[in-house]
C-alpha cells in the first residue's frame, strides 16, 4: 500500500491558503511511497516543508513560510502555517497512518 492513501480525505479547515497546495504535494510524492512508521511520515513532511522553504516546520506560534509554487492569489497566498501542520495536519496523518498499520 502507498503512503498516499492517508492524503484521500482532505481536512475541512486550513491554516492558511498554501496548505491545500502543500498537502497536494506530499500526496504527490507520496504516490511512490511506501507506508512509513509515524515517525518516519513526521520527518519526511518536515524536511519536505524545509526543502520548499528554507525554514523549518516548528510549533512556534504564528510561524510560517511563504512557499511561492503555492501562491495563488489572496492575502495568506502561498502562506503555509508551521501553527495548523504541527497542530492538526501532522497528527490527522500520522493517526491515519497508524490505522493503516
Amino acid at each position: 500500500m502507498k503512503l498516499s492513501k492517508i492524503f484521500e480525505e482532505k481536512p475541512k479547515r486550513w491554516g492558511f491558503r498554501g496548505d491545500p497546495y502543500f498537502w497536494d504535494h506530499l500526496k504527490g510524492l507520496a504516490e511512490n511511497m511506501d507506508i512509513v512508521s509515524p515517525e518516519e511520515l513526521e520527518e519526511w513532511i518536515k524536511k519536505e516543508y524545509f526543502s520548499l522553504s528554507g525554514k523549518a516546520l516548528t510549533d512556534e506560534y504564528m510561524d510560517f513560510a511563504v512557499i511561492e509554487q503555492f501562491a495563488h492569489g489572496g492575502m495568506s497566498s502561498g502562506g503555509v502555517d508551521n501553527t495548523w501542520w504541527m497542530e492538526e495536519g501532522i497528527p490527522l496523518l500520522k493517526s491515519r497512518l497508524s490505522e493503516l498499520r
